[in-house]
């Protein structure tokens, strides 16, 4: 990389550009942790495109992660004001909206064991496989399932008034809509807003309580971020119309820098599961199932690593595609090896919950991990938005942050060109291939390419308003420009918010591009795990994630690390230690709920309903 001879330079390039390939598929567990070579897959992607080189170890003694800025605690909810007593009716009956069926279940869990009254839910937005998986029976309506399905699908094809129109005759004609004193929500928050909203205009008051653990503008049209913006603003200012809160603390901070609102952080529980440790298969690990290349690089490691040490007195359980244990199974492994994708799995909270002995990656491979699927990876303009005529806190490296414009016809015609390249190499390959299955593999990735030059040339042609594909899926058109109406004018918030004047140093967007989609986002672009600022902020950001804060957790630094930490595990001391962290954190989640339940629906007065038995004190946070 020092060489003076630019033909060198350009060779140690494409010699990392390959290793990050070949090594790591998509930043996958790799074989170089797993080596005695001293060098990991984070010192190849950290010097692609550099004059000079630095490992990973120098790199961490030069920019070493800031510690947080905001106190985690900061972050959690707190009850705004002493809570006396309070009158609920006798049974109370909640709509659920959300399409995550582990996520909708926990706040109905929770309200269910803790609130001491009957409550009878009615699901909407799961599907009926879920009734057999996890007992979620009482589902209302299919055809609203069917309608953000549609809309997920094409977004633009299902404006608020379309949405709102087909949620409206819902309200009307299921029972479980009719009948609901609440409306639970989990996710799409906008479709959420449209229920409550409709109600509100038909002289109906329907109190949401809110448990969001994806991005705040998850599957609002497009086109309507000003009608969603306008419907936000009126219940958080609203206290006695909504109490939202989410299930992680990035999530909340992304709120807070998009809108100014807080929504606070309360931990899943998972209690749903009944799960509870019971140890019985004292040398067996369960490998939770993972949708990453690097579970099947992982299993073959394993394979070969138990297969050359038998005396490892260990057998690794891992699970198939489509498998489902019982809860009670779960809980008889010594421990559970869990590869996260996503920075917060309701399957950690459950088995977390469950006093089960966790194996997780150490803190690098983490890096790798959490920010390829889920919100964190999110780099879509839609989902970074912000409330219009809101000025977020200061952050120092933001600037870096910049929003870029759309591709350039120039970029789109280069890297057609470049694909239209390797696609003729391909075909010369496979052309050459001494069988037909090789054949067809390589056939496979020319169709593939021919299909991302589709996309290329479309960039070229400047087409941003219209959708696109690739051999990794849609591309959903630009929306920075793609509104036909003019905006509506939003009102005015009730206060505009006071900002610390010290933040976090990065944005809690700034791990992935703000023009990310999905197809650079699987393809991991030029930003991917590069030094500078994005990487800087992932690390910065895994602070916050509770896979790095929960206690009785045993982190693994390697493959061979995992087979000895199976073995030698002390799965007492770390039960306890999470048992310990799980009683103290369900004090403050049971608060939040009875809190919570007691502020949107408790009678004025025992004589302002004839159907009231239940009275209660809450518990005071402090």
């Amino acid at each position: 990389m020092a060489s003076q001879d630019p033909d060198v330079r350009k060779s140690a390039e494409i010699d990392f550009k390959y290793a990050t390939t070949v090594l790591g598929k998509e930043g996958s567990m790799d074989f170089l942790d797993s080596s005695p070579w001293p060098v990991s897959i984070i010192d190849a992607f950290i010097n692609i495109n550099q004059t000079e080189f630095m490992s990973y170890n120098a790199y961490n003694a030069t920019h070493p992660v800031q510690p947080p800025r905001v106190a985690l605690e900061s972050l959690y909810w707190r009850p705004e004001s002493a809570q006396p007593s309070a009158v609920l009716p006798a049974n109370i009956r909640l709509a659920v909206l959300g399409t995550h069926a582990t996520l909708s279940l926990e706040p109905v869990e929770m309200l269910r064991r803790f609130s001491g009254v009957p409550i009878t839910a009615v699901f909407y937005g799961i599907e009926p496989r879920f009734c057999d998986l996890m007992g979620i029976c009482d589902q209302g309506s299919a055809a609203l399932v069917q309608l953000f399905k549609d809309a997920e699908k094409d977004p633009f094809a299902f404006p608020w008034s379309k949405l709102s129109e087909e949620l409206a005759v819902l309200l009307v004609q299921d029972e479980g809509l009719r009948a609901a004193e609440a409306l639970v929500c989990t996710e799409p928050l906008a479709g959420c807003l449209m229920l409550r909203d409709l109600a509100e205009q038909s002289g109906r008051r329907l109190p949401l309580l809110g448990y969001l653990g994806v991005a705040l503008l998850n599957s609002c049209p497009p086109d309507d971020t000003d009608l969603f913006w306008d419907s936000l603003i009126h219940v958080m200012d609203s206290p006695d119309l909504a109490e939202i809160v989410v299930n992680n603390l990035i999530l909340s901070e992304q709120v807070y820098y998009q809108t100014g609102y807080r929504m606070p952080y309360v931990r899943a529980h998972g209690l749903y599961t009944g799960m509870a440790y019971a140890a019985s298969k004292l040398q067996h690990v369960l490998v939770w199932r993972a949708p990453l290349f690097s579970y099947v690089t992982t299993r073959c490691a394993i394979m070969h690593f138990t297969a050359a040490n038998p005396g490892l007195n260990i057998e690794f359980h891992f699970m198939e595609e489509g498998e489902s244990l019982p809860y009670a199974e779960v809980a008889t492994f010594k421990a559970v090896a869990l590869i996260p994708w996503d920075h917060a799995l309701m399957t950690f909270y459950e088995l977390y919950s469950a006093n089960i002995p966790l194996l997780m990656p150490g803190t690098e491979w983490m890096y790798r991990l959490l920010y390829q699927r889920g919100q964190l990876s999110v780099g879509e303009r839609l989902y970074q938005a912000r409330l219009p005529g809101y000025t977020p806190p200061f952050v120092e490296f933001a600037e870096a942050d910049v929003t870029p414009s759309p591709p350039s016809a120039a970029t789109g015609l280069s890297s057609a060109k470049a694909a239209r390249g390797v696609a003729e190499d391909v075909l010369s390959r496979g052309l050459e291939a001494a069988d037909l299955e090789t054949a067809k593999q390589y056939l496979k990735a020319a169709l593939d390419l021919m299909k991302d030059m589709r996309y290329f040339l479309a960039v070229a042609e400047n087409k941003t308003d219209e959708d696109s594909s690739t051999s990794m899926g849609i591309v959903r058109r630009s929306t920075s420009e793609g509104s036909r109406k003019p905006p509506k004018v939003i009102r005015m918030r009730r206060e505009i918010p006071t900002h610390p004047e010290l933040w976090h140093p990065f944005t809690p967007f700034q791990m992935s591009p703000v023009d990310s989609n999905d197809w650079t986002r699987m393809r991991k672009g030029t930003w991917w795990l590069r030094r500078g600022a994005r990487f800087d902020a992932m690390r910065y950001w895994y602070q916050y994630s509770d896979f790095a804060r929960f206690p009785g957790i045993n982190y693994f630094a390697n493959l061979p690390d995992l087979l000895c930490l199976s073995r030698s595990l002390d799965m007492h001391d770390a039960s306890a230690k999470m048992r310990r962290y799980n009683e103290e954190s369900l004090v403050h989640s049971v608060s939040f709920w009875t809190y919570s339940l007691s502020k949107l629906l408790a009678q004025k007065s025992i004589a302002s309903s004839m159907n009231t038995v239940k009275i209660f004190r809450l518990r005071q946070f402090d």
